[in-house]
């Protein structure tokens, strides 16, 4: 048990929502840190249950756990690049000896500085790419999927995601004379367009083949997850990582 995070997200959670200390809730588990039982509401308002009290971890971060402890998609020994690092990752992956945790400024949750439009790695140089909730926040994310899928190595596999809404086909992109307040409004702080399920066409036309990959009912209800895929991309080997990922 992590005590100090777990006392730190139950009192955030009584100044935030004490109403649901009143409320019954269902037991969950958290697949970053193995915690088993209720989670906290971490805002006024927004999503219930958001947050694991022992490790902290939200939705967008239980869900890429749940995956990668997959046998055939284990980390270790492999060279990994992972942008905007999660706090529960970057500390469990921080001492591998090929692990680049970057951001676009320094913070203490990255190791190294790295803009994902311009990632100064040569070509094929990492096994696996991590970019969770990161795309939404770059101005052209065609020249970072494109560099993303330079710098993947022909037997590798990277993991996406970003916020999207399952029954929006279309990607919304904002008129160049919409200010940034009204973009904001629409599509959340910071987040400059608002993704449909074509992003994959995104991705097939940088060169990956890409796998989407849905959680089932139990799934999301066990780990508390929105319902939001990751999606898988791979090169030449999908086939390889296929058993995993398929549900």
């Amino acid at each position: 048990m992590n005590h100090g995070t777990f006392y730190k997200e139950w009192l955030r959670g009584v100044w935030r929502d004490p109403k649901q200390f009143f409320e019954t809730r269902k037991t969950r588990m958290c697949p970053c840190c193995g915690y088993k039982g209720v989670f906290v509401s971490a805002k006024r308002r927004g999503p219930r249950e958001f947050r694991c009290p022992n490790c902290a971890s939200r939705p967008r971060d239980r869900q890429i756990a749940s995956l990668i402890a997959m046998p055939d998609l284990a980390l270790s020994q492999k060279k990994i690049l992972h942008f905007a690092p999660e706090h529960w990752l970057f500390n469990r992956l921080k001492t591998e000896e090929d692990y680049i945790g970057g951001d676009i400024i320094k913070r203490k949750s990255a190791n190294a500085v790295v803009d994902i439009t311009n990632i100064i790695f040569p070509d094929k140089y990492f096994d696996v790419i991590i970019c969770n909730h990161v795309l939404e926040h770059v101005d052209e994310d065609s020249i970072a999927i494109a560099e993303c899928f330079r710098v993947l190595s022909d037997d590798g596999f990277a993991l996406f995601t970003v916020p999207i809404d399952p029954s929006r086909q279309n990607t919304w992109e904002p008129p160049e004379t919409m200010s940034t307040e009204e973009v904001e409004k629409i599509c959340g702080w910071d987040h400059k367009r608002l993704y449909g399920l074509d992003i994959v066409n995104r991705f097939q036309d940088a060169g990956f083949h890409s796998e989407v990959i849905w959680f089932t009912q139990a799934e999301r209800e066990l780990y508390r997850l929105f319902n939001e895929p990751i999606f898988f991309l791979s090169k030449n080997n999908y086939e390889k990582y296929r058993r995993s990922i398929v549900r």
